[in-house]
């Protein structure tokens, strides 16, 4: 059987494209896959900001017409540019699973030297450009006085043409593209090489989704299909369902706020084991605001109590003394920071050595010391890695920075400093804890063992892990995204 699958001709849709063949293949080897190509028409208009573009199927529409008129079998596009309406004839019939959802700023090296307070960013992006202006001050490493935006168009290569011929000082780009040229092989070697060469005379950030979530299905790859396909089970069978329930809860969040793609609005959602993370935040058409990073989450709710019965108590969270270490940077090797003190101000952070922050709180207190970071995990635990070895051009060997009771039990752990956290006399008798060090967990339960029939809570990552190996799976346990969220869940 031979399907036809139809996209546009940029590198990075054939490369696309490719990655759907390459599934089907792998599932039904029998199957010839031809590959053709056609230009969308906001392709062949390459001067119109992108913001002025019609507001939908700009880059859709002439592909999902010659499906239409029988020229293909399927078209392969990138999600987010699809409109949100159902086409008459055709459906969304699979999706691959999805590449990384976050943004990545791009600046110059020469510009980082310089040190500017002022920058030009390339972007044609309403929602990026809104984003940034809130989250950049506090994420850069020194003053910035004031920042702009400067359209740019064209595929992946051309604008980072136009950043390091010095039309702008950063630029903005989606990670799943870089990710997707950078680590795709033949027939990309060119393509690859000339990204690289770019890159390479760039510094770069990560950006936080809990600060600059992506667009509605940024990342993910759509295959449409007439509704009567002939080959309908053979896209079921490569679909992946965790990205198609993320990317429905996605578009549908941007059709609740009207559903046009230039609203400056980012939303992106995580399927993790403990539930889904949601991160909704942008400006609206309407003049109001919205800003949310919540947790769907898995497992019993506890019930509400008052404050005496919990721990900490609020007042008793900034009780631990931390001692710094006198330990020696690790010669090579990214360093992953769960705390800004855990990155000893004695250190000199050279322009080659990646920093990676726990979370936003991290990273701000970090860029304040004049810091640069390349990213952070968003206070979802040092178990969602990276990711950034394709930017980074070679693998990375991280050394998380912790105190010393952590690092003994993890031999990719350096301590840097350590920590005293007396755990109050009354604690046997409170019934709910959110814990924020697995080791304080141990130590609780290991002088009170009855605790573990109470009701317990961390955030996402390694504490998470701790009390599930020491609680079961059946336990009374629940992730929540923070301390403030879990008590404003719980307290009556």
């Amino acid at each position: 059987m031979r399907v036809r699958l139809l996209s546009r001709a940029s590198d990075l849709a054939r490369l696309q494209a490719m990655l759907v063949a390459r599934a089907l293949n792998a599932r039904f080897p029998d199957l010839h896959v031809d590959l053709l190509t056609r230009v969308a028409s906001g392709d062949r208009d390459g001067t119109t900001p992108l913001a002025s573009l019609p507001d939908k199927g700009a880059f859709t529409t002439d592909l999902s017409d010659a499906l239409l008129a029988g020229e293909a079998d399927a078209v392969v596009h990138s999600w987010k540019d699809l409109p949100l309406e159902d086409r008459p004839g055709t459906t969304v019939a699979a999706t691959l699973a999805r590449a990384d959802p976050r943004d990545v700023l791009l600046v110059r090296r020469d510009v980082v030297e310089a040190r500017p307070t002022t920058l030009t960013i390339l972007s044609s992006s309403p929602r990026r450009s809104w984003l940034l202006e809130q989250a950049l001050p506090e994420l850069w490493p020194w003053r910035l006085e004031s920042f702009q935006f400067a359209p740019v168009r064209g595929n992946i290569a051309t604008r980072l043409t136009r950043l390091v011929e010095g039309r702008g000082d950063a630029l903005l780009v989606a990670k799943a593209a870089l990710d997707r040229l950078l680590g795709f092989g033949p027939p990309f070697e060119a393509a690859a090489a000339q990204v690289r060469e770019r890159l390479d005379r760039c510094r770069w950030m990560v950006l936080p989704l809990r600060d600059v979530p992506g667009a509605p299905a940024q990342g993910a790859v759509a295959v449409e299909a007439p509704i009567d396909s002939r080959v309908a089970d053979h896209f079921a069978a490569i679909s992946h369902e965790p990205t198609w329930d993320a990317v429905q809860g996605e578009r549908a969040v941007l059709a609740r706020y009207g559903g046009g793609c230039h609203e400056a609005l980012g939303v992106t959602i995580l399927p993790r084991e403990y539930g889904s993370v949601v991160s909704i935040k942008g400006r609206l058409s309407s003049g109001a605001s919205e800003d949310g990073w919540s947790l769907i989450g898995a497992g019993l709710v506890p019930p509400r109590v008052s404050e005496t019965d919990i721990f900490p108590r609020r007042d008793e969270r900034q009780r631990a003394t931390r001692r710094g270490l006198d330990v020696a940077p690790p010669a090579d090797g990214g360093l992953w920071v769960a705390r800004a003190e855990a990155l000893p101000e004695s250190w000199r952070v050279t322009t080659d050595r990646l920093v990676w922050a726990a979370g936003g709180t991290t990273w701000r207190r970090l860029a304040a010391r004049g810091v640069w970071v390349n990213g952070c995990a968003d206070g979802l635990g040092d178990s969602e890695p990276p990711g950034v070895d394709l930017l980074a051009g070679h693998t990375i060997r991280w050394h998380r920075l912790t105190h010393r009771a952590a690092a003994e039990s993890d031999p990719a752990a350096l301590a840097t400093y350590d920590v005293q956290e007396a755990l109050p006399e009354d604690l046997a008798a409170r019934t709910h804890f959110f814990w924020t060090s697995g080791t304080q967990f141990l130590q609780a339960v290991d002088r009170w063992p009855e605790l573990v029939n109470c009701w317990h809570a961390s955030g996402p990552g390694r504490t998470w892990q701790t009390l599930r190996r020491r609680l079961g799976q059946d336990a009374r346990a629940r992730v929540w995204l923070d301390y403030d969220q879990w008590q404003r869940e719980i307290l009556t």
